[in-house]
């Protein structure tokens, strides 16, 4: 693929995602969060524990260790449509539900998506040098998750040479091939998500690619509602990466 390409698909990605954030299944829909500890069981909809409304029918929610049980049925973490609801079953060890509200007043919050510009050179190659021991990190809506350090990548960012962690979380709703770099670095409070940010690990073969240009919030940026991974220490990084997404932006609105 031609760097112009490239670019083109990124950019067309991103405008998806401004498109989708006034959607019913926004992360900005989010208004409320129930947490269900395993074993436990939750009726939402009418008579139930968690009445919604409009909805005229109602649905039973059994928290599992390796998923959930819906009327009857197993499934694992997911969203279920109810009426003009959507019910996100959130696993994470930590199992909870979070309501998002077709109607939800949060969904005109005067924020906008933002990035830095398209940077073909911080689409990175590397080895995956193995690791696989077991670790835990911390969340911002629960205990620490156990996670698998799946391996290291040695690369290069703006001449500087830096080691990434990546890493496979251990539970439900992850493939066991999956995984990400959870990082800060120079750019953290200073023109990106004050938390940390993001990027999936793609597997090609012998290597593997992080693109940085796909790097991303976690849903915590706009919503209170949501359970999200805290960058682990091996990835504060004192390189500015400024590819990916910034912190999103206010709307001055009239």
């Amino acid at each position: 693929m031609t760097d112009d390409a490239y670019v083109r698909e990124i950019e067309d990605h991103r405008t998806a995602l401004r498109a989708g954030l006034r959607a019913p299944s926004s992360t900005l829909a989010a208004v409320a969060r129930h947490e269900l500890p395993v074993g436990q069981r939750v009726r939402i909809g009418p008579g139930g524990d968690i009445p919604l409304e409009g909805v005229t029918r109602s649905i039973e929610v059994i928290a599992h260790a390796n998923g959930f049980t819906v009327d009857g049925n197993e499934t694992e973490p997911g969203q279920i449509d109810l009426g003009r609801y959507r019910l996100r079953l959130s696993h994470q060890n930590h199992p909870a539900v979070v309501i998002l509200d077709a109607d939800s007043p949060h969904l005109a919050d005067d924020v906008e998506l933002r990035w830095w510009p398209v940077d073909p050179r911080l689409r990175l190659r590397a080895r995956l040098e193995p690791d696989g021991s077991r670790t835990a990190i911390g969340s911002s809506a629960s205990a620490d998750r156990p996670a698998e350090r799946a391996g290291w990548l040695p690369v290069t960012i703006d001449g500087v040479p830096v080691r990434l962690l990546a890493l496979r979380l251990l539970e439900p709703g992850f493939a066991p091939d999956h995984l990400d770099l959870y990082f800060r670095d120079a750019t953290t409070g200073r023109g990106s998500y004050e938390v940390g940010r993001y990027v999936g690990v793609e597997r090609d073969g012998d290597e593997v690619v992080v693109d940085f240009n796909r790097a991303y919030n976690p849903a915590c940026a706009l919503s209170p509602y949501y359970n999200c991974p805290i960058p682990p220490r091996e990835n504060h990084l004192t390189v500015p990466i400024r590819a990916g997404e910034m912190t999103p932006a206010s709307i001055h609105r009239p």
